[in-house]
């Protein structure tokens, strides 16, 4: 995350954590491939490198972010952009209508952009005793603190947090946070 100390900046961020009865390379497999995101989370598309593009199928939308961190069997992490693009027929017809509905202009919410980080999400993996370990994932952005861009943030959570949750069942355990 970039300018974490600017007070002008508002901190948006969720955590999850999740025991799973699994080792910490049977954890990278499922939250660090393709395959094994795809397997639980949403459809992605991965090049599995710093730098590389990850892609998720969102249903109505794709959103494509870069990987910042790939350490095998211990942290992954990525960066995406908030879902506003710079041309107007580039925005996805969901975000248009989502603005539409809370009374925000894309141009009232393109004069903030500039005071927003990117969501950065990271999934850090902690070995146990037993061969077991911990999964944790951390959602996060700097923003204005405009009110679109506090509701967007929740309602994106809203509607992570379930999908999260799939993956201790995919791997075996129960859902704890």
């Amino acid at each position: 995350m970039s300018q974490p100390d600017q007070p002008d900046r508002v901190a948006h961020r969720m955590e999850r954590r999740y025991p799973v009865p699994v080792t910490p390379e049977q954890a990278w497999e499922a939250i660090a491939t393709a395959q094994g995101i795809s397997a639980w989370m949403l459809p992605t598309r991965l090049d599995p490198r710093v730098g590389g593009d990850v892609t998720f199928d969102v249903g109505d939308f794709v959103s494509t972010g870069v990987v910042t961190e790939y350490s095998p069997h211990e942290r992954f992490a990525y960066e995406e952009p908030w879902p506003v693009a710079e041309r107007d027929e580039d925005v996805p017809a969901g975000m248009l209508a989502w603005f539409d509905s809370i009374g925000v202009t894309l141009d009232e919410v393109r004069t903030g952009l500039e005071s927003v980080t990117p969501i950065a999400t990271e999934f850090l993996i902690e070995a146990e005793s037993g061969g077991s370990c911990v999964v944790r994932v951390v959602t996060s952005a700097y923003g204005s603190g405009a009110d679109w861009e506090n509701e967007f943030f929740d309602q994106m959570i809203e509607s992570l947090v379930p999908i999260l949750d799939q993956l201790p069942a995919h791997l075996g355990a129960g859902v704890r946070s």
